[in-house]
């Protein structure tokens, strides 16, 4: 919503711009593609907004180039990330569609679970290792439903081959396993067998 998102995002960077511990992640798990009914339609819809957009969605839609203007225009440096389609899990066209950031700062975001069409190597390989090699990529969420680490394991072991950081979602008992991914069950901390395989895993990094 360009009405609500452009005055947002002045504000956020005007208070956090400078803070380099601070990173930026636009719009969280955009899917414009189902509103347009076309893959290139909502990579356009993505970048642009506006026009690009009023197919499909009803109301003024402020693109990723006008929220990256909107944040530089406070004088603000951070790192930016902006997440592909289909909830972030689609970076096929990022590249082409990449915004235009006089402080050359954008990251790519991607979001990977077990239950997304994009969770396999072999499409990690073809869609993600492409992207991976000409900007720098965050995987922002990843996760599985089952209760297991299989998956994310598999997943991490990649993101680790290719020099690319990675968050697991999410830090809220409230998920049960068949309603999302859960690290912990109650918030003394206890992990879930989820949470416990991805702490095992980063402990297992530091040595």
């Amino acid at each position: 919503d360009y009405a609500q998102s452009v005055p947002f995002w002045s504000s956020v960077a005007s208070v956090f711009g400078g803070n380099d511990a601070v990173i930026f992640d636009l719009f969280n798990e955009p899917f414009p593609e189902r509103a347009l009914s076309s893959e290139t339609g909502g990579w356009q819809c993505w970048l642009d907004g506006g026009a690009a957009c009023s197919a499909g969605i009803p109301y003024r839609v402020a693109g990723m180039q006008t929220l990256v203007n909107t944040v530089r225009a406070t004088g603000a440096d951070n790192v930016i990330m902006l997440g592909g389609l289909a909830y972030a899990n689609d970076l096929t066209q990022w590249l082409a569609y990449e915004p235009t950031d006089p402080d050359h700062n954008l990251v790519a975001s991607w979001h990977s679970y077990s239950f997304n069409a994009c969770s396999t190597v072999a499409c990690w390989a073809s869609q993600i290792s492409p992207v991976i090699a000409r900007v720098p990529v965050i995987a922002g969420e990843i996760g599985e439903k089952d209760c297991g680490d299989s998956y994310i394991d598999k997943l991490m072991n990649y993101l680790d081959s290719v020099s690319t950081s990675y968050l697991a979602w999410a830090w809220n008992p409230g998920f049960q396993c068949s309603g999302g991914t859960a690290l912990i069950s109650g918030y003394t901390g206890a992990p879930t067998p989820y949470g416990a395989g991805y702490r095992a895993h980063l402990k297992s990094l530091a040595g």
